[in-house]
């Protein structure tokens, strides 16, 4: 099977184009780490178009790869897509950009491996979401939807934009005078209330209605100048909540049965109300990079795996590792 793997920063999604420094480092952990477990596969051959800029990645000997800057040609992904049996989307879920790439590789017939754009475009909407998962009962941060008309009803807000990728544009706002700046200033925004807790994580597989944990991961986030950043995870901590994680993850899978392959899911481990979800990631996240070498299951396997079966998570080891974001 001839495999596109095409992460959008470091593949040249961005060649016109600055590269954020935080970004790029990011998703070059991610590719790398893909890769990696994707080079040994017997029946995987590697489809790579790349950034020249993203030189520091290191390649397989028997990986195609198509070195792309600001002269390629616009349309580079389509043709690539239509020289690959499957393909494996990395890219941001804001302003449409993950479930567009995905569309376009089910507009050529070709195996995605990724969930359905319609999935993949409500997981991009915080507060769409929100709605869909409370409907289930599921347990999750307050999400509404911040206008003109959004009172200060928390005693600290989180601002976030709807569709934003992690932290990207988060605001703390505890002073009811800049709450009532911002919510005039901002568009297609979220609020949520500050919630104290554990920042944690869940790395999950999913396949039509069916939903596998591999590991559960501490988010290490900062509060700068009223924005969160994360500066790193802790991959595959001792599960504090197994039952509990796991009937989650079973109502997750109900809720969206068309979730498929890996999926990240942000949560709030609190005192008083036990955990609360933020999100959910129709994609790699950060965490992935620290899986394998923390528990031996090579993931990207289990994902192809999904194709034609059911995953096998059986882990070799157990270690906790910790990814550090800009320390790579």
């Amino acid at each position: 099977m001839k495999l596109l793997v095409f992460e959008y920063i470091c593949g040249g999604g961005m060649a016109d184009q600055a590269l954020p420094d935080s970004l790029a480092a990011e998703a070059r952990l991610m590719l790398q780490a893909l890769i990696d477990q994707l080079k040994d596969l017997d029946t995987i051959q590697l489809l790579i178009p790349l950034d020249k800029r993203c030189n520091l990645v290191v390649l397989p000997a028997n990986a195609d790869i198509i070195w792309i800057d600001e002269q390629s040609p616009k349309n580079y992904l389509s043709d690539l897509i239509a020289q690959a049996d499957a393909v494996w989307p990395l890219a941001p879920e804001s302003q449409g950009l993950l479930a567009d790439i995905a569309q376009q590789v089910l507009d050529q017939n070709k195996q995605l491996l990724l969930s359905s754009p319609t999935t993949v475009k409500l997981c991009s909407d915080k507060l769409a979401t929100y709605n869909t998962l409370i409907a289930e009962q599921i347990p999750c941060v307050e999400t509404l939807a911040l206008n003109q008309n959004s009172p200060n009803q928390f005693p600290v807000s989180v601002l976030k934009p709807m569709d934003g990728l992690g932290c990207e544009g988060s605001i703390v706002v505890d002073n009811p005078q800049q709450f009532q700046q911002l919510k005039s200033e901002l568009t297609h925004y979220i609020v949520q209330p500050y919630i104290a807790g554990q920042a944690v994580s869940l790395s999950c597989l999913f396949k039509q209605g069916q939903g596998w944990l591999l590991t559960c991961n501490q988010q290490h986030i900062q509060l700068k100048q009223q924005q969160f950043h994360l500066s790193a995870c802790m991959v595959n901590v001792p599960n504090r909540y197994p039952e509990f994680y796991q009937n989650l993850i079973d109502k997750i899978a109900k809720a969206l049965p068309e979730l498929w392959g890996y999926i990240g899911i942000d949560l709030i481990e609190t005192v008083e109300q036990g955990p609360l979800l933020l999100e959910i990631n129709p994609r790699l996240t950060t965490s992935f990079v620290g899986i394998y070498p923390a528990t031996g299951i090579n993931v990207a396997e289990q994902v192809i795996q999904l194709l034609t079966n059911t995953p096998q998570i059986k882990p070799t080891q157990q270690h906790i590792v910790t990814v550090d974001i800009h320390g790579n």
